[in-house]
């Protein structure tokens, strides 16, 4: 083999991939001297090219910059990589075609009435007869205030009309100066001085109606044409009642009241 090398001599191996910055023998394609580098300290090449970090012969000036316009169509593609030979000039990339969305309005416009189309006719509104003012509305009767409570006479509750024995209005309290029993009840009850339960509440006490008598004297109606059976005729009293009795007297009643 050696006398074959030598009468033939030897061939240095082919080699098939060079740096781009500095044409030094590379084992992948498109590989700067600083990448051969880091290769051969990596996976510890016995023969190395470089003792030391080689710095790029290329200057900062003549490095390509790949600029690159926005996207607008905002579709996500493969990342490629491009290629630069070197001593090439660079491939720009084409600019893109940018994204043109259709637009939409809320209404669609109106489009003008055509020559041959006959125009919308609008009819036209027939006034309005004028309405005659509403009479002022009658106001309702409001029932009659309840008298003012009186105190110094018999009182009694507004619900169940029990008796109320009054045992003083001038009590220590700013706002229950009443206290009274209720009926049989051995607890003493508080009232504001309008006969109230609570200071916001409705009115529990009221006086007790004095009681009117009357005695009536009841006799029959004699007249034909009239539509009452009978006549009547009041009296304070019993005895005045029979005083004044006439012939005919049916009976005599008590009637009782309150005023």
């Amino acid at each position: 083999m050696g006398i074959l090398g030598t009468i033939m001599g030897r061939r240095e191996p082919e080699v098939a991939y060079r740096t781009v910055d500095g044409g030094h023998p590379a084992p992948y394609p498109d590989m700067t001297d600083e990448q051969l580098y880091n290769y051969e300290v990596t996976f510890n090449v016995p023969k190395r090219t470089f003792d030391r970090p080689p710095v790029s012969a290329r200057r900062r000036d003549e490095e390509v910059t790949i600029l690159r316009e926005p996207r607008t169509d905002m579709r996500i593609e493969p990342r490629t990589e491009m290629r630069i030979e070197p001593h090439a000039e660079p491939r720009m990339p084409q600019p893109e075609r940018p994204f043109d969305a259709p637009r939409y309005t809320a209404r669609p416009l109106r489009e003008p009435a055509r020559d041959h189309e006959p125009a919308e006719q609008i009819e036209p509104v027939a006034p309005v007869a004028p309405v005659a003012p509403r009479a002022a509305a009658v106001p309702e009767p409001q029932p009659a205030a309840a008298p003012p409570l009186d105190l110094s006479k018999p009182v009694r509750l507004t619900t169940t009309k029990q008796p109320v024995e009054i045992i003083t209005t001038r009590a220590r309290h700013p706002l229950y100066k009443v206290h009274g029993y209720i009926g049989d009840d051995d607890v003493v009850t508080v009232f504001t001085l309008d006969g109230r339960l609570s200071e916001n509440g409705l009115p529990y006490l009221e006086n007790i109606p004095s009681q009117q008598q009357l005695h009536v004297n009841i006799y029959p109606n004699t007249d034909p044409r009239s539509k009452d059976r009978y006549l009547l005729t009041q009296h304070a009293s019993r005895e005045e009642a029979d005083a004044e009795a006439r012939p005919g007297r049916l009976t005599c009643v008590a009637v009782q009241f309150d005023m």
